[in-house]
């Protein structure tokens, strides 16, 4: 008997397809699963880093402050040991910085850590003033912030003083036209007197620190004295000692 090679074909049929469509939805759901699993981990592990300490402030620094309290600061801001780091907004912390006063530039730094730098710079003072036995002080800024530090106060008797001025509103607008004058005018005044009358309500009385008086509307005295040359006017007319400034003129008095 003699035998024939045949060639013998795969049949795809010849396998149970239901066997093979479970096996490979096994495997996709398999797949699923530690997929499902690991972004579980994962969440676990991010959840229980920001429930940690490790995600806080660690510790708040305050640098360049000479006359400002640390604590001042600190307690003024809306972060502390138990804020997460990484969502602060350090913008808005300078800014909450800026607007407790007397800081002329605030910069926040955060380190991977979570360790807070606040690094200022401090507006000089420029004038006090005292209105219902509390003491308010003028920055370089125009800013007005009054204040119980027995140092910081003592520092203002440098500062020229701003006398009977009885309502905050108007010191804070007198501030942001006082910081315009001229440099020369602020360190040669010795008081400032709120002194209205009849036809000018806003009018003060400037005190200089050789005697002479200079008469001023508030909202006027930028222009007033933007052109006016002090020293030449002591030099010229030293006889006379009251310079009242009215619109483009200036009456003068003798000295008495």
């Amino acid at each position: 008997m003699v035998h024939t090679q045949r060639d013998y074909y795969y049949n795809e049929h010849d396998e149970n397809q239901v066997k093979k469509i479970l096996k490979t939805k096994k495997k996709k759901k398999l797949k699923k699963r530690i997929k499902l699993l690991f972004i579980l981990i994962i969440l676990i592990i991010i959840g229980a880093y920001f429930l940690s300490d490790y995600s806080k402030v660690q510790s708040i620094k305050v640098v360049g402050n000479d006359e400002l309290k640390e604590k001042t600061i600190i307690d003024s801001i809306s972060i502390n040991k138990e804020t997460i780091y990484l969502f602060i907004n350090k913008s808005d912390i300078a800014q909450e910085v800026k607007d407790l006063g007397m800081v002329k530039r605030a910069n926040v730094s955060v380190d991977f850590l979570g360790h807070v730098t606040i690094e200022i710079e401090e507006a000089e003072k420029v004038a006090y003033c005292e209105i219902d036995k509390k003491i308010y002080l003028i920055d370089e800024l125009g800013g007005v912030v009054e204040t119980t530090d027995k140092n910081i106060i003592q520092s203002l008797q440098s500062c020229p003083r701003l006398l009977k001025f009885k309502d905050l509103k108007f010191l804070k607008i007198f501030a942001k036209e006082y910081i315009q004058i001229p440099e020369l005018i602020k360190s040669q005044t010795s008081d400032i007197v709120y002194d209205p009358n009849k036809l000018d309500e806003t009018r003060l009385k400037f005190v200089m620190d050789n005697g002479k008086i200079l008469y001023l509307r508030t909202e006027d005295m930028v222009k007033q004295l933007k052109n006016f040359d002090y020293e030449a006017y002591m030099t010229t007319y030293s006889k006379k000692c009251v310079f009242s400034f009215e619109g483009k003129y200036i009456y003068m008095k003798d000295c008495k």
